[in-house]
């Protein structure tokens, strides 16, 4: 199979991660602050350097470092505990559903008023002139892998004492995180070659999010209320210790091989992808400039809807992936509402020669 769908889920994981999820499963077993013993303080270790490792690339102290489930439910939270009734939101059309729906459903609850840029100039514009409660962007598109200029955003919204959520899911393991954000949100399992089902909130020293999830954290004292000291008040319920497992070997892998390299690699395969599809004309192509941005490259066909583009690769043994991507506004902003594009977005170990075979499948049509 030739995988060109790292933007959803990196794949596949280096061995040492493997290895590190089957050490859980064969060894652990347990969670931190659930008894005592050495696998529950393995365990603990290993959920401490895992904030570390996070907090290494934020910019964050490691205990304003909280996992949950995913990138979405990160998001669902963050935009939860910092959107009051009534609060003025500034976003832009290049956001997931994690924050479009999420967003979407505040509006009845809570009466959020939600404003979308097209531009980060735009949304800074915003920023100045009508002053928002709480701005939310992403990183980069999943889309067309354009990187937004967050640090830009940043510097605005510090300025005036506004808190900036971002959703670093497309550029975590490829990009620098600390860019001034009060808030970073991504998953483990794209570009930082981690398990599914884990992601991770990092705040910073002047945003220490209220709780808004309650159960238990392991605490051994029989308390009613939820405790509000971070991180333990942002992760009600049994951690998943066996991505966590994952995640920690994760780190350390992208470390050794740098975030650099890692992105260099992926970008010239877009590179090669684009300088291929342009001289087909028959293909519209929707993507940043192959030396910049994240390694994503969307596409529509003349003549053939994404979703068929999708099945002939897929029958030539070609993974990729066709829609929406769950990005619901940007495609009015592209033009592609009507059917989505093909995405194709390979991974630091995609070859030159996995990328001609793709195009040759693809100029053949």
């Amino acid at each position: 199979m030739i995988y060109l769908d790292h933007a959803a889920t990196s794949y596949p994981k280096p061995p040492v991660v493997v290895d590190a999820v089957r050490r859980w499963y064969a060894d652990i077993g347990c969670s931190p602050d659930r008894g005592d013993g050495p696998s529950t303080r393995d365990a603990a270790a290993t959920m401490q350097r895992c904030r570390e490792g996070v907090a290494r690339r934020t910019g964050h102290r490691p205990e304003h470092v909280a996992f949950c489930s995913g990138a979405t439910e990160a998001l669902n939270l963050a935009i939860r505990a910092l959107a009051s009734d009534g609060a003025l939101v500034a976003t832009t059309t290049y956001e997931h559903s994690s924050v479009a729906r999420a967003l979407r459903g505040l509006r009845a609850e809570r009466d959020v008023r939600v404003i979308k840029a097209a531009s980060i100039d735009a949304l800074i514009e915003d920023i100045d002139q009508r002053r928002p409660d709480l701005v939310v962007m992403t990183h980069a598109s999943n889309v067309t892998g354009e990187e937004l200029d967050a640090a830009a955003v940043a510097a605005s919204t510090r300025s005036k004492e506004i808190p900036l959520l971002l959703d670093a899911s497309q550029t975590a393991g490829y990009l620098p995180l600390d860019v001034g954000a009060s808030a970073v949100v991504a998953s483990a399992h794209k570009a930082l070659h981690g398990p599914p089902g884990l992601g991770f909130i990092s705040v910073d020293d002047r945003h220490q999010l209220a709780p808004q999830k309650f159960g238990g954290t392991g605490s051994s004292a029989a308390l009613e209320d939820h405790p509000t000291s971070w991180p333990q008040a942002f992760e009600a319920g049994t951690p998943n210790m066996p991505a966590l497992y994952g995640l920690d070997a994760a780190l350390t892998w992208c470390d050794e091989a740098g975030a650099d390299a890692l992105l260099a690699r992926a970008r010239g395969a877009v590179r090669r992808l684009t300088d291929a599809l342009r001289q087909l004309e028959e293909f519209t192509l929707y993507g940043a400039p192959p030396a910049t941005g994240v390694p994503v490259l969307s596409l529509c066909h003349a003549r053939y809807d994404p979703l068929e583009l999708a099945a002939i690769l897929s029958s030539a043994g070609v993974h990729a992936r066709a829609g929406f991507h769950c990005a619901p506004w940007i495609h009015e902003h592209l033009g592609t509402h009507a059917a989505g594009t093909l995405r194709l977005s390979p991974g630091p170990a995609t070859t030159n020669g996995e990328i001609d075979a793709v195009v040759e499948i693809l100029a053949s049509l």
